[in-house]
């Protein structure tokens, strides 16, 4: 992508940048993607081993505690999977001693 060409000829302290159409709709569709991959982040749901490794914990303790974790969900019978921006919150109130 060819970079935007600033004008230093602008009143003050602002910048004025001229921008072609493509690269102003390169632009917009790198801010939709990212958008697009944070939202996806938001409702991962991780599985056992994926969300043991993120918590530093075995998976048998995690089936043990699921009823107490406020970030489990139930699928079905015998599906558990653990919501990634649930355990986040919940590692960010944990303090270490």
């Amino acid at each position: 992508m060819d970079q935007p060409t600033p004008k230093s000829n602008a009143p003050d302290s602002t910048l004025l940048v001229t921008m072609t159409r493509g690269q102003l709709r390169e632009l917009l569709m790198e801010a939709i993607q990212a958008a697009k991959n944070a939202q996806q982040e938001v409702g991962r749901l991780l599985s056992a081993e994926e969300a043991a490794t993120l918590m530093s914990v075995s998976e048998d303790w995690l089936y043990r505690n699921a009823k107490k974790l406020p970030f489990t969900r139930k699928l079905g019978p015998k599906m558990l999977r653990f919501s990634l921006q649930g355990i986040k919150k919940w590692l960010a109130t944990r303090t270490v001693n």
